[in-house]
């Protein structure tokens, strides 16, 4: 039996409130992963620059949520804004698809956006889980040759052996390679992936707006990891305190009873 093509439910809605128009803009897309550096990161930078919201992309996950009995599918939000003045495309979701089916489908999607406006360079962030006692090193890998240089001449440590970058915030620059855009993927040290990494944050994002020629101001980031970091400290002299209680002298030194 054939299905009526109005009774077919397409599981990706896009919403546009109006068209930008560009003229060879950058596009920044992130989303969230270890130690939240890309949200937070693309999250600050459209604050910062005051984008405004052009489209939406509603995209149907393999979950059911439910209040009181009551169930329906709910969507993840894929944000797009721009800013007229920075020349600038930014892409914020608010999770990563659930299967690399679903990433490969959305990627295309914002790529074909993406190619609509004109983008000339399409930029991500992630997290590189490594121990470092001082700054988080900047780490990048691209899909173009001409981006080496000028990533080591920011300080960006460019990736030499192999390896992968996991979810959508490394997939994205693969499909838009595809289409002819070329794109670069910056990564900041991180500790903790699931403690928000403002600093790393801070590292990625100072690197980024140089590449894109923008200035804004990273200090609030520098306040946010300090919260962060405050926090880590009282709950790990919480968990001393309580281990103290616990265990006797004799038992923590290792007394056999």
């Amino acid at each position: 039996m054939q299905v009526p093509v109005s009774h077919i439910w397409n599981p990706m809605d896009i919403e546009y409130y109006e068209k930008p128009k560009l003229n060879k803009p950058n596009m920044i897309a992130a989303w969230p992963g270890m130690g939240f550096l890309a949200k937070i990161s693309a999250d600050y930078l459209r604050r910062q620059l005051k984008a405004t919201k052009f489209a939406e992309i509603r995209y149907f996950h393999n979950v059911l949520v439910y209040n009181n009995g009551i169930a329906e599918l709910a969507p993840i939000k894929h944000k797009l804004y721009y800013s007229q003045e920075y020349n600038l495309v930014i892409c914020v979701g608010d999770a990563q698809p659930s299967i690399p089916e679903e990433s490969l489908r959305l990627a295309q999607q914002i790529v074909d956006i993406a190619v609509e406006l004109g983008v000339i360079r399409i930029f991500t962030m992630a997290a590189y889980p490594n121990d470092f006692y001082d700054e988080p090193t900047v780490y990048g890998v691209f899909t173009d040759e001409q981006y080496r240089d000028e990533l080591s001449s920011l300080g960006v440590k460019v990736l030499e052996d192999e390896g992968a970058v996991n979810g959508l915030n490394g997939v994205m620059i693969g499909v838009a390679q595809s289409k002819g855009i070329p794109g670069v993927c910056l990564m900041g040290d991180i500790t903790y992936a699931n403690v928000p990494q403002h600093l790393a944050s801070k590292a990625v994002l100072e690197v980024l707006v140089r590449l894109i020629d923008v200035e804004i101001d990273t200090n609030q980031l520098n306040i946010r990891a300090k919260k962060i970091d405050a926090s880590i400290k009282k709950r790990l002299d919480i968990f001393e305190e309580e281990e103290e209680l616990v265990l006797p002298e004799e038992k923590r030194l290792g007394y056999i009873s």
